[in-house]
Order: C-alpha cells, then sequence, then structure tokens
C-alpha cells in the first residue's frame, strides 16, 4: 500500500503535513482531489511512501517545520 504527504501553504491549517493512502479520495495516488488545480499552486504531494513509517520519517527529517498528521478520512 502507497502513502503520500500532503504539504499546503495556503490551506487555514498550514502548519500542518497530513500523511493521505493512495486511495483516498483527497490524495488519489498524489494527484489531488482538484483536477484543474495549477501544480504547486497551494502545495505538493510528496512520495509514494511503501509504509506509512517511511512516510512519517520522511516527514520528521524533512519537514519538521510542520507538525504531521494522519488524514481524517483514510487513516483514522
Amino acid at each position: 500500500m502507497d502513502y503520500y504527504i500532503y504539504t499546503n501553504w495556503q490551506a487555514k491549517d498550514k502548519e500542518t503535513n497530513i500523511i493521505h493512502k493512495w486511495t483516498c479520495g483527497h490524495c488519489r495516488m498524489g494527484l489531488g482531489k482538484h483536477s484543474n488545480a495549477y501544480k504547486g499552486e497551494n502545495g505538493v504531494w510528496i512520495g509514494a511512501f511503501k509504509e506509512i513509517i517511511q512516510a512519517e520519517n520522511f516527514a520528521k527529517l524533512k519537514l519538521s517545520d510542520k507538525k504531521i498528521e494522519k488524514c481524517k478520512v483514510c487513516l483514522k
């Protein structure tokens, strides 16, 4: 199973990186839910990671300026 991290610099909660399963409606294999959005305009998808621990470790090492959370839809 693959996991992606979404980091967003435009959202209200731009202090958080969110980990998603690739099947999540928000993620859609790292394409996002808005197919007409300009890539990188609001944020970026990072991944794929084969294991959730890999995504968590990457976020801790490379995106340490923000909190890390799991998606409340696909990883409850």
